[in-house]
């Protein structure tokens, strides 16, 4: 299973940077594989708050829809899910002097019969997760 996980300190506060991330429909922002996103439901960020979004993989356009499970001042959890692809990111955030602790988790896993391609998304994934973890450092600062 393709994993990632990037701690990224920042001087802006836990609130402002978990509001942020966990609006997804952000994500073009600072992740230079997502070509779009859209939120589907208006007013505070919630359990249920959903996203559409469009990402670049491969040379292809994969349409994910992002849905947020868990949701509290310290963290938040989205996941998406095709009949080919879950993938599960955990956003947390933790005081640290005037500043913050960003952590991102993201988690990508092909089922079904194309589980045994997991090693190959690995490496793309690492690539893709360097990039959006740039723009999220450039954001962040």
């Amino acid at each position: 299973m393709p994993h990632v996980v990037v701690r990224i300190t920042t001087s802006r506060p836990p609130a402002e940077v978990l509001a942020y991330m966990a609006d997804f429909s952000h994500a073009p922002e600072w992740d230079p594989s997502v070509l779009s996103a859209t939120r589907l439901d208006e007013g505070a960020l919630r359990v249920t708050s959903s996203f559409d979004l469009v990402v670049r993989s491969g040379g292809r356009s994969l349409p994910l829809r992002y849905e947020v499970t868990e949701l509290d001042e310290r963290h938040a959890t989205l996941s998406a899910r095709t009949p080919t692809l879950e993938s599960v990111d955990t956003l947390s955030v933790a005081p640290v002097g005037d500043g913050t602790v960003f952590t991102y988790d993201a988690r990508l896993t092909l089922i079904g019969v194309w589980r045994v391609f997991n090693p190959v998304l690995a490496i793309l994934f690492r690539s893709l997760a360097a990039k959006a973890e740039a723009g999220i450092r450039k954001k962040l600062a």
